[in-house]
């Protein structure tokens, strides 16, 4: 059985499956493990920490599990992956407008020259460096950029990561090098923002180095950030290249080690994006998860056996969770991109009925042919989406020049542009339930990691024109006393308009 499956499975809590049910309870595992603790052999990590294979999971204190407490399904044809987005309310506000803390304003800005020569190459290189799709690389652990969207624990530099994810700017590439710069001193807030930047840093330049980032560079800033302090994400990634020997030495147990602790860390901060404190509001991570329960389950992890209750326990909830979704008839050989799809069928409509009430219906007629084109081929070709994507892109170029430029419409086309507006907010949402739902599922749920890697790079774009779009809207209705709706928070909210459908 795959073990990444396992993974997936084991976090999802769907359908009628109650999420109690799925915990990862390991006080059963530590009354079999306390007495023989001390018998264990405790080699050093790359921060001089210890490494007890058992970490964190020995505080009797606690029950370490998934921290799932929302359900997430598999998206189907007719609906988006349902997840938990951080603090409850992933509305388009967060994704598009995240505020950045005060502390960051005290923080070094971008300095572009040091940029360039870390890439060894000119800001405009770098720029259509990053406009371009990673190759398929053979490192397993690290799929894509937007797997590690929610793994740092300071807000400033989650929210600088995930602002570059979306606009792939380099201030905000340069800015995270600078700040991985910092001499924290002894507050421990920098320290945590040094190593979140750090790693946020080196996971880019390695993520791109088949494109001519500096891949070298990127392993020691990811390496840094797993020494003292440390990131989550440097944790993991670090923790299982050391494990299975990739781009560093092999070390079995210090691998064990860091990826539970990382593990751990996550499972702390992700019950606790929805309460009061310093992590509410921000993204879960639960990839770190996967990781370590495919070292726990593999041959050559010599604490394998004293984790066998709980991958079997795993395996025994992947049963059920499967036999749920095929009773719903969820699961489809394409996988995720009937709905990835449906979202870009959905953002096609909106810029079509948005460019309507604009008045540049003829202007986007000939991109409009193109697109239907593509949409009835796409089903048997998946590999027509990106086409389909450029469109979509194309067509919004058009339509933000039009929300610059043109005059007030009518009442009737007021009341359209503020329904559109409110439907593009469902839209975001549901995307980004979907992400979450796809990095749940994990590469084993994707059709493997080139293809995980795809998808989220649809979702990624989408995410921006919807974002370009939201804000052009905004702008225009200022300018043109548009009175926009309240704006939705739940992304299972009613759309104003049955898209897909005529009506």
């Amino acid at each position: 059985m795959n073990l990444f499956l396992k993974l997936a499975i084991f976090v999802i809590c769907s359908i009628s499956i109650n999420s109690s049910s799925l915990a990862f309870d390991l006080k059963k595992l530590q009354q079999k493990l306390e007495q023989n603790l001390k018998q264990i052999q405790k080699p050093k990590s790359s921060a001089g920490k210890n490494s007890n294979p058992l970490g964190n999971l020995l505080n009797s204190k606690k029950i370490v599990g998934t921290g799932a407490t929302s359900t997430v399904g598999v998206a189907g044809s007719s609906s988006v992956a349902k997840g938990n987005q951080g603090g409850g309310k992933a509305n388009a506000k967060r994704v598009c407008e995240p505020s950045f803390p005060k502390l960051i304003k005290n923080l070094p800005g971008a300095n572009i020259g040091n940029l360039e020569k870390d890439f060894g190459k000119s800001a405009i290189e770098i720029k259509n460096l990053l406009e371009k799709k990673p190759p398929r690389s053979n490192d397993q652990i690290v799929s894509s950029l937007k797997t590690f969207s929610g793994a740092f624990e300071s807000k400033e530099i989650e929210l600088l990561y995930n602002k570059f994810l979306l606009n792939k700017d380099l201030d905000s590439l340069s800015q995270m090098r600078e700040i991985a710069g910092i001499n924290p001193g002894f507050s421990k807030d920098k320290k945590q923002i040094k190593a979140d930047a750090s790693f946020g840093y080196g996971i880019v330049h390695y993520v791109y180095s088949g494109l001519g980032s500096n891949k070298n560079l990127g392993i020691q800033y990811i390496k840094n950030a797993s020494g003292s302090p440390d990131n989550i994400g440097a944790l993991v990634v670090y923790g299982a290249w050391q494990f299975y020997g990739i781009n560093v030495g092999q070390n079995v147990e210090n691998g064990n080690k860091m990826t539970m602790d990382g593990y751990n860390r996550a499972y702390d901060k992700n019950i606790k994006v929805e309460v009061a404190g310093k992590f509410k509001g921000m993204k879960k991570f639960t990839y770190g998860e996967k990781i370590f329960m495919a070292i726990a389950g593999d041959n050559r992890n010599p604490y394998k056996q004293q984790y066998q209750n709980q991958l079997a326990h795993a395996a025994q909830m992947e049963q059920k969770v499967k036999a749920e979704l095929a009773k719903e008839g969820q699961y489809r050989k394409s996988g995720w991109w009937p709905a990835v799809i449906e979202q870009q069928n959905r953002q096609h409509e909106l810029l079509s009925l948005l460019g309507e009430n604009l008045g540049i219906a003829e202007e986007l007629s000939d991109l409009k042919a193109k697109y239907l084109v593509l949409k009835s081929k796409v089903s048997s070709d998946n590999k027509l989406i990106e086409r389909m994507v450029i469109i979509n892109e194309a067509m919004n170029k058009r339509v933000q020049k039009a929300l610059k430029e043109k005059d007030a419409v009518d009442q009737k086309g007021k009341e359209n542009i503020a329904n559109l507006q409110y439907d593009n907010e469902i839209m975001i949402m549901q995307n980004d339930m979907l992400g979450v739902g796809i990095t749940l599922a994990g590469p084993a749920g994707a059709g493997g990691f080139g293809e995980m890697a795809e998808i989220f790079k649809i979702v990624g774009l989408y995410e921006r024109v919807a974002c370009k779009v939201y804000s052009g809207i905004k702008s225009y209705a200022k300018r043109t006393n548009v009175q926009l709706k309240k704006a939705p928070t739940n992304p299972k909210a009613k759309f104003t308009r049955k898209f897909g459908r005529k009506s």
